[in-house]
């Protein structure tokens, strides 16, 4: 009867003990490749070889590396101390000195340079007016249009009114909220100041109808506090959203309109 085999099986590489080390690029003898057999059995895909990484047409890479060079810090050195500039501003610095100097062709330069990015600006500014002028004529004129029809307007934010054109200075700004999360805070605050006018009007008149010093006192302290409020939301307002206060009082300690916000940023410190 023959032995039983007690050797490696069948198709499996024997790979000597001696004179082998393990370490990078060197794996144990039982985790080798066998002889013949592929590390990736299942092969590359097809086209892999020819397969590009996909290009993102708006991240323009170039722009970025020149932006990233431009605005990198570089150190100059201006008289007896040294400073730090993105490269973009020390290159116009240094041009700007050379003209100076008397160089003809850096004062041609610089004076393109600053042309051109004046112009940009004035063309960028009545650009700026002109879509401001189109957006107010459009919606003041559909406003206009659904309140001939008895229709409720579709009120855009900003409202038409809140936009402001400065013709002077060439300038357009927004005297009201510009979306709907401010629109909700502002309801809010005019909610508010709608219902300290109501408490205004009750405790004033619960102020006249009192007997007694201490009542009339007790009544007077809570119309008090109630006006302030109203004063300190009203105050804070541009001129469209401002409203006139009923039943206001004047006795001593009560706010002032128009004043109550200003008091109260200088009084906390909180004007500079």
């Amino acid at each position: 009867m023959s032995e039983p085999q007690t050797g490696p099986a069948a198709g499996t590489s024997i790979v000597p003990a001696t004179h082998y080390e393990v370490g990078y690029g060197r794996p144990p003898a039982q985790h080798r490749f066998a002889k013949g057999r592929s590390g990736n059995p299942k092969g590359r895909p097809k086209g892999a070889k020819n397969r590009q990484r996909p290009v993102d047409p708006a991240g323009q890479p170039t722009d970025r590396l020149i932006l990233e060079e431009a605005y990198r810090p570089v150190t100059i050195r201006e008289g007896d101390r040294t400073i730090e500039l993105p490269a973009i501003q020390a290159a116009m610095r240094s041009l700007a000195i050379s003209a100076m100097k008397g160089s003809r062709l850096s004062q041609k330069l610089l004076a393109e340079v600053v042309r051109e990015v004046e112009d940009r600006h004035a063309r960028e500014r009545m650009q700026v007016l002109e879509n401001a002028f189109d957006y107010k004529m459009k919606w003041k004129a559909e406003i206009e249009r659904c309140e001939r029809l008895g229709i409720e307007p579709q009120v855009p934010i900003p409202h038409p009114d809140d936009v402001i054109i400065d013709l002077r200075h060439g300038e357009v700004r927004t005297e009201g909220p510009v979306d709907e999360i401010e629109k909700a805070a502002w309801d809010k605050r005019i909610a508010r100041r709608d219902a300290a006018q109501e408490e205004v009007t009750y405790y004033a008149e619960r102020h006249r109808k009192a007997r007694g010093a201490d009542k009339k006192q007790f009544w007077l302290e809570l119309w008090h506090f109630e006006q302030r409020i109203f004063d300190l939301i009203n105050d804070s307002m541009p001129r469209r959203y401002k409203a006139k206060l009923a039943n206001r009082s004047y006795a001593k300690g009560a706010s002032r309109e128009g004043k109550t916000l200003r008091e109260y940023i200088e009084n906390r410190g909180l004007s500079g």
